[in-house]
């Protein structure tokens, strides 16, 4: 029987699928400069002329990672609940895919190269700052102690990014915290009672 439409459309998202997941793949462990187009096709199992089929240059397999990641990232804070230690350990976990911190250190060391990268690259980070400021405003509502909620967030986005990198290179010197660990670490100082603060702090 002829291939209908539909077929040869699901044979192409099959296609373009196996190349994105051989370039994370290569990407997380050759890093992107090493990783060839020859490399991912044939890591794909397809040639040169199949991956020229889905993208006109290797940039654009790396803006789809991207593009990739940061949807990841978006939804895993937005599928979190309320509480503030799920949505952080949320953000900070990559259980689900440990390939992707290792292709985030590609992400930023490329920014400084493509302005594209480094573009989309800050529209997230600023997407998620306003997110996690909403949260953390939210909770200062019902009682959380945070003088400033883009403060916090901006610690979060900092602890998420060494995180990443412990996750990507290994914890030198020691065990890295697990997500969970991190989370309770930023936000149990901020429930803690005034008296508690102020001692830490040396103001009371």
């Amino acid at each position: 029987m002829p291939r209908t439409s539909i077929d040869r459309f699901e044979q192409r998202k099959q296609t373009r699928a196996k190349l994105v997941d051989a370039a994370l793949q290569l990407f997380s462990t050759s890093g992107y400069e090493h990783a060839t187009v020859d490399d991912i096709s044939q890591a794909a199992g397809y040639s040169k002329g199949a991956y020229y089929f889905h993208f006109s240059t290797k940039d654009d397999i790396l803006l789809e990672l991207l593009r990739m990641w940061t949807e990841d990232r978006t939804r895993a804070l937005a599928a979190s609940g309320d509480g503030l230690r799920e949505a952080f350990s949320a953000f900070f976990s990559y259980r689900d895919e440990p390939r992707w911190p290792a292709v985030l250190l590609e992400f930023w060391a490329q920014a400084t190269r493509n302005a594209e990268v480094g573009k989309r690259l800050s529209q997230a980070y600023a997407s998620w700052r306003r997110a996690l400021c909403e949260r953390i405003e939210t909770a200062a509502a019902d009682g959380l102690r945070a003088e400033s909620a883009d403060d916090v967030a901006a610690l979060v986005l900092a602890a998420h990014d060494g995180h990443a990198v412990q996750v990507a290179i290994g914890s030198p010197g020691g065990k890295a915290m697990t997500p969970e660990a991190l989370a309770d670490s930023l936000v149990a100082p901020l429930e803690a009672p005034v008296e508690d603060q102020a001692r830490r702090t040396g103001t009371f």
